[in-house]
C-alpha cells in the first residue's frame, strides 16, 4: 500500500529530483544538448537522423523521468521574464504539457497540439527556470529539442528567422556583412592579426556584433585603447577576415548543423593559429567556446576562455591599469549567460566598487533579469504585452543609478534601445565595464604629478 501511494507524494518528486541533479552533475546551465556528431554523419545515417521531437512520446527516456520530477511550484514561471512580459510562455505549462502528454497517449502531440510555436519563440534561454526549479528539471533542452524539429525537420520558420540562417549561411555572421575588411577597421587602432602577430598571447575574439555593429565596435575601441594605454596592445591579435560566427544564435535557433559546421571550423582555426586563450566581450561567445566547444572536439578544454570583465580585473589587480573613484552611483546588469550560466558575477563588482559606488537591483548576479536578446531573441519578434528589455531597464533605474554598466554588447544595444523608446536616455548612462574603466584610468602623466 505505501509503495503503491509513493507516486503521489513529495517523496516521489524529491527522488526524482535527485535524479535530474545526478544526470545533470557538472554540465553548465549554458550547455545544450548535443542530438548528433557532425564529424560521425555520413550520407546513410543522415537520411535517417531524428532530431528534436514533436511528441511527448519521442522523448528520450531519461527527460521523460526528468519531466515527470514537475511539482507544480510556479518558481520557474515566477521567475520567467517572459512570462513577466506577457508572452505566451510559461515553463512550467511546458513541462506540465509534457507530462500530460506522457500520461495520456492520445494527447501526446505537442507541436500542433498542446503547444503552440510562440510558446517555444518566447524563451530567451536564460535559465532563470532552471536556475530556480527545486528538482533540477532543465525547462530550455525541451524548448530547443521542439525548436529544433521546426527547424531542421518541419522548416516551419518566419522570415525574420530564415534571415538569420541564410546569413550565417551565406556570410558566416549573424548580421548578413560581408567578411571582407571585417577587421580592417581594428588596424588603425594598432590591432594585429594572427598572421602579422604570430606570438600573441590572447585572441581577441570581436564577435558578430563587435565586428559590424557601431555601438559594439565602441566597446571594442574602449578595450584595446585600455590595451595600448597599458601597453600590452601587442599581447592580443584578431582572426581578420577569418572570423566567423561563434554559431550560439543558430545553436539557440534550433539548427544544430549549422553550429557544428561553424563550430568546427573554428576550432580548425584555433588549432591553426596556436591560440592558447580567447578573451570575448560576449558573454554568449564566452558561453559557447567555454561549454560547448570542448563537445564538438575535446581539445577545446585546453583553450582558456576569458571574458573582458574578468580580464580588466585581473590587469587592476596586477597594478597593470590604475583607475581613480568618483562620486558617480553604478549599477550593474549581468547578462543571463555570464552571471547566471556560467557564475562569472565578482569581477565586474570589483572593478565597480573601485570606480565609484555600487547599487545593486533586486535582481542582480545568478538571479538577474533578461535583457530579452538570448535564445536568438534578438533576431527576431515575438508577441508581448511589454517589452522584456524596458522591464528591465525599469528595474535598474529603481537604484537612481547615474551609469548602468553592461557586459555584453546585445544587453547593451536591448537597454540603449530601451532608453530610446521611453525617453530617459538623458537621465541614465548605459555603458560597458570596458568605457568605464577607461574613462577613470589614471594616465602615467597623472601618477607622476600626484607623487609630486
Amino acid at each position: 500500500m505505501l509503495i503503491a501511494i509513493i507516486p503521489l507524494t513529495a517523496i516521489f518528486h524529491s527522488l526524482l529530483g535527485l535524479y535530474n541533479y545526478i544526470i545533470n552533475y557538472g554540465r553548465p546551465l549554458g550547455e545544450l544538448t548535443k542530438p548528433f556528431d557532425l564529424k560521425e554523419l555520413t550520407a546513410e545515417s543522415a537520411t535517417e537522423l531524428k532530431v528534436g521531437f514533436a511528441d511527448a512520446r519521442e522523448i528520450p527516456r531519461l527527460s521523460k523521468l526528468e519531466a515527470i520530477a514537475c511539482t507544480n511550484c510556479f518558481r520557474c514561471q515566477d521567475a520567467c521574464p517572459a512570462y513577466a512580459a506577457g508572452r505566451p510562455l510559461s515553463p512550467m505549462m511546458v513541462v506540465t504539457k509534457i507530462k500530460h502528454g506522457l500520461y495520456n497517449s492520445n494527447e501526446s502531440k505537442l507541436i500542433d497540439g498542446s503547444i503552440v510555436d510562440d510558446e517555444l519563440w518566447a524563451c530567451t534561454t536564460c535559465g532563470a527556470c532552471m536556475n530556480t526549479c527545486p528538482v533540477y528539471i532543465r525547462h530550455v533542452d525541451y524548448i530547443i529539442d521542439m525548436r529544433r524539429y521546426l527547424v531542421m525537420v518541419n522548416m516551419r520558420i518566419d522570415q525574420k528567422k530564415s534571415n538569420l540562417l541564410l546569413n550565417l549561411s551565406q556570410y558566416n555572421n549573424s548580421m548578413g556583412m560581408s567578411n571582407y575588411g571585417r577587421h580592417d577597421w581594428l588596424k588603425e587602432l594598432g590591432v594585429k592579426t594572427v598572421q602579422e602577430n604570430p606570438d600573441f598571447e590572447y585572441l581577441l575574439w570581436v564577435g558578430c556584433m563587435g565586428s559590424f555593429d557601431n555601438r559594439a565596435r565602441d566597446i571594442i575601441k574602449s578595450l584595446v585603447e585600455i590595451l595600448r594605454e597599458v601597453g600590452l596592445l601587442d599581447k592580443i591579435a584578431v582572426l581578420g577576415d577569418e572570423e566567423t560566427c561563434c554559431g550560439d544564435p543558430a545553436r539557440r535557433l534550433g539548427e544544430e548543423s549549422r553550429f557544428q559546421e561553424l563550430a568546427l571550423n573554428n576550432i580548425e582555426l584555433f588549432k591553426k593559429y596556436n591560440v592558447r586563450s580567447i578573451i570575448t566581450i560576449c558573454p554568449h561567445g564566452y558561453n559557447t567556446f567555454k561549454n560547448e566547444y570542448p563537445k564538438v572536439d575535446p581539445w577545446m578544454k585546453n583553450i582558456k576562455v576569458i571574458h573582458h570583465s574578468e580580464f580588466l580585473e585581473q590587469l587592476i589587480n596586477e597594478g597593470k591599469i590604475k583607475v581613480n573613484k568618483n562620486n558617480i552611483v553604478f549599477t550593474i546588469h549581468d547578462p543571463c549567460y555570464l552571471a547566471r550560466h556560467n557564475g562569472v558575477i565578482d569581477p565586474q563588482r570589483n572593478i565597480v566598487r573601485k570606480l565609484g559606488e555600487l547599487r545593486e537591483t533586486k535582481n542582480h548576479g545568478a538571479q538577474t533579469f533578461c535583457c530579452g536578446a538570448g535564445g536568438a531573441n534578438y533576431w527576431y519578434d515575438v508577441p508581448e504585452k511589454k517589452r522584456i528589455s524596458h522591464i528591465r531597464l525599469e528595474q535598474l533605474m529603481e537604484t537612481n543609478a547615474q551609469t548602468i554598466v553592461t557586459l555584453c554588447p546585445f544587453c547593451n544595444a536591448m537597454l540603449t534601445d530601451a532608453a530610446r523608446i521611453k525617453g530617459v536616455e538623458d537621465r541614465v548612462k548605459i555603458l560597458d565595464i570596458s568605457e568605464v574603466v577607461k574613462a577613470s584610468i589614471i594616465k602615467p602623466q597623472e601618477v607622476k604629478v600626484s607623487n609630486e
